[in-house]
C-alpha cells in the first residue's frame, strides 16, 4: 500500500529516500517562505501544509558541539538558513572548532537503515585518496581465469590459531583444505575451533546449518605429509623460527607437486631463505595474513628475488578470492606492517620508562583515530609473550616484557598484562601493580619518571612510523607510497577518513614531522634519524 506524501508517514518515508541516495531533504513554506527541516507535513511556524521538498546543499557549519569519544553531537546551521541537530562521524573530531565545514554523511543505523549524520571535507578527501589507493591494488590482481593454474584444493601445514583462521578463510570461500599437524590433539583443537565459529555463523543466521556442514566438510585433517602430494598450493602456518620453517618447508618440497606453489605466513622473515631449501625457490612466497586471518581483509604478499610473476600473480588470485586485499612487498624485517609497528612498540616502550602509563598511551592513541591503543592490542594478541620469545631467542633483554612475562601478565587470555581484566567485563582496568612494576624498571634503568603530554605521545609513537614508512620507499620494499598505507588501514585499523601513516604525513606537512624528527635525534639518538627521501621532500616543501 503507498503511503500518501501528504501523512507524517509519507514525509518520513520521502525523507528516508532523499538519505538512502546520500542527500538531506527539507521543507520550503510557501506562505511564511522560510525553509524548515524537521520531516512533517505542516510548517512548524505558522502551521501552513503547502510545504514543498528542496534538496539541500549539504553544506554546513558548526554552530555547537560536544565530544564523546569517538563522534561529536552538534548543532548545525545549513546554508540554507535552517538548524538542526545530528552527529559528526568518521572524522577527526578532536580538531574540531566552531564555525568549521562538514557535510552531509549518510551512516547506518543498527538494522541497516540510513541514519543522518555529517562528517568534515577534510575526512571526505581522506576517504576519496584510500579509495583509490585501493582501486589501484585491485587494478592489479589478475582475472581468475587469465591463464593462470587451479585453486581449488589449499593445504595447511599448522593448525593453531593461525593456521585454523587461514583454514576457515578459504572453506568460506569454497576451497578444499588440506589440514597437517604432527599430533591429533591439536588437530582435534583445530577442529573443536572452527565448528565452533562455523555455529556460531548459524546461530546469527548468517548461514544454514547445511552450508555449515558443507564447509566443514570441505576439510581433511591429516598426521601424514604426503596427504599434500594433489594440492595447488601450500601454506606453511607454524611458529615464527627460521629453522623450524627451513625445515617443514625441506619437507613440503618433497611431497607438494611441482606445479603447487609453497607459501608462508611468516611476518617478519626472510621469505628468500625459507625458500633456498627447496628445489623451486621461484614458486616460494610469503603470504601473511593478519589475525584472526578469517576475518582480516589484509594480505602482505611477500616476494623474494628469485619468487617468479606466476607465483605473484597466484598469491594474489588465492588472496582475492578468499576477499582479501593482496599488498605486494618486498624483503625486510617486518615487512610494512610489523616494521611500522615494531618502531611505534619501541617507543610506546620508552615512554613507560620515562614516566607514561598503557591507559594514558592507549587514550591518546585511540583519540588520534585508531580502533585500539598498543597496549590493549599486545594484550588482546598475546604480544607480551611473543616479544618475550623472541628476545629470549636474540638475547636481547627488556625491563618491562621480561618481568610481565615472569609474574605470569601474559595478557587478556591470562587474566592479566599491561592491564587487569576482571570475568565478565570486557574493558580492561588500569593495574596498580603494572604502575609499581614501571616505576622499579625506571629506577633500574636511571631515567627519572616525568609527566608526559599527549603531544609528545603522538609525535614519539606516530613520526616513527611515517620515517620507516619512508624507508622503505627508499629501499623499494614497496611498489606504491599508498601501499603502506593500505596495509594500516585494513591489517591494523587505521581509519579510511585519517587515510594512513603516510597521507597524515603530507597533510601535517613534511617539514614538521622533520624537524622534530631531527630534535628527537639530538636527544634521543639515531632511532629518530629522519630517512634520506623525507629531508628532501621536507626541505622543498
Amino acid at each position: 500500500m503507498q503511503t500518501s506524501l501528504n501523512t507524517s508517514e509519507g514525509v518520513l518515508a520521502q525523507f528516508s529516500q532523499f538519505l538512502k541516495a546520500g542527500q538531506l531533504g527539507f521543507k520550503w513554506c510557501e506562505q511564511c517562505q522560510k525553509p524548515h527541516f524537521y520531516p512533517r507535513v505542516h510548517c512548524p511556524r505558522c502551521g501552513h501544509r503547502e510545504t514543498v521538498w528542496h534538496v539541500s546543499s549539504g553544506k554546513g557549519r558548526i554552530y555547537s558541539f560536544t565530544i564523546a569519544d569517538r563522534i561529536a553531537p552538534a548543532i548545525i546551521e545549513m546554508e540554507e538558513g535552517f538548524c538542526l541537530t545530528s552527529t559528526i562521524v568518521e572524522a577527526d573530531v578532536h580538531a574540531l572548532t566552531i564555525g568549521d565545514e562538514v557535510v552531509v554523511h549518510c551512516s547506518k543505523g543498527p538494522s541497516g537503515e540510513p541514519v543522518l549524520s555529517f562528517t568534515t571535507p577534510a575526512a571526505n578527501c581522506a576517504r576519496a585518496y584510500s579509495q583509490k589507493a585501493l582501486a589501484q591494488i585491485q587494478a592489479s590482481i589478475p582475472s581468475a581465469d587469465d591463464g593462470a593454474l587451479p585453486l581449488n584444493c589449499v593445504a595447511i601445514i599448522g593448525s593453531g590459531r593461525m593456521g585454523r583462521g587461514i583454514a576457515m578463510a578459504l572453506i568460506n570461500a569454497g576451497i578444499d583444505v588440506v589440514l597437517y599437524d604432527q599430533t591429533q590433539e591439536a588437530l582435534d583443537a583445530a577442529h573443536e575451533a572452527i565448528h565452533d565459529e562455523q555455529q556460531k555463523r548459524v546461530d546469527k543466521a548468517r548461514i544454514s546449518p547445511e552450508g555449515a556442514q558443507k564447509r566443514l566438510g570441505r576439510i581433511r585433517a591429516t598426521l601424514n605429509m604426503s596427504d599434500i602430494s594433489a594440492v595447488d598450493a601450500v601454506i606453511e602456518a607454524v611458529w615464527e623460527q627460521m629453522e623450524l620453517k627451513k625445515t617443514i618447508f625441506a619437507q613440503i618440497d618433497q611431497y607438494a607437486p611441482p606445479r603447487a606453489i609453497l607459501c608462508s605466513n611468516t611476518s617478519t622473515l626472510d621469505i628468500d631463505q625459507i625458500a633456498s631449501v627447496t628445489r623451486r625457490p621461484e614458486r616460494v612466497i610469503g603470504l601473511h595474513f593478519f589475525n584472526p586471518a578469517h576475518v582480516m581483509r589484509l594480505v602482505e604478499v611477500i616476494k623474494g628475488p628469485r619468487t617468479s610473476t606466476q607465483a605473484i600473480n597466484l598469491a594474489k588470485v588465492l588472496s582475492n578470492r578468499l576477499g582479501k586485499i593482496p599488498v605486494v612487498v618486498g624483503i625486510c624485517k617486518g615487512f610494512v606492517g610489523n616494521r611500522l609497528m615494531i618502531a611505534r612498540e619501541r617507543q610506546a616502550g620508552q615512554l613507560l620508562l620515562e614516566g607514561a602509563l598503557p591507559q594514558q598511551i592507549d587514550r591518546v592513541l585511540r583519540a588520534f583515530g585508531l580502533p585500539m591503543g598498543t597496549f590493549e592490542l599486545q594484550d588482546m594478541a598475546g604480544g607480551i609473550a611473543v616479544n618475550y620469545m623472541r628476545r629470549q631467542e636474540s638475547g636481547e633483554k627488556d625491563l618491562i616484557i621480561d618481568r610481565l612475562y615472569e609474574t605470569g601478565r601474559t595478557g587478556r587470555q591470562a587474566g592479566k598484562g599491561y592491564y587487569d581484566y576482571v570475568p565478565g567485563k570486557r574493558a580492561p582496568v588500569p593495574s596498580q601493580e603494572v604502575k609499581n612494576m614501571l616505576e622499579a624498571a625506571s629506577v633500574q634503568a636511571q631515567i627519572q619518571r616525568r609527566v608526559i603530554g599527549d603531544e609528545e605521545i603522538v609525535q614519539r609513537l606516530v613520526f616513527p612510523m611515517v620515517n620507516e614508512g619512508f624507508k622503505l620507499q627508499e629501499e623499494g620494499i614497496v611498489e606504491r607510497e599508498s601501499d603502506i598505507d593500505m596495509v594500516w588501514q585494513y591489517g591494523y585499523g587505521w581509519p579510511s577518513w585519517k587515510g594512513g601513516p603516510m597521507y597524515f604525513a603530507r597533510q601535517l606537512g613534511y617539514a614538521k614531522i622533520y624537524h622534530k624528527l631531527v630534535e628527537l635525534e639530538q636527544r634521543y639518538g639515531e632511532s629518530f634519524r629522519p630517512a634520506r627521501l623525507l629531508k628532501e621532500l621536507a626541505l622543498n616543501q
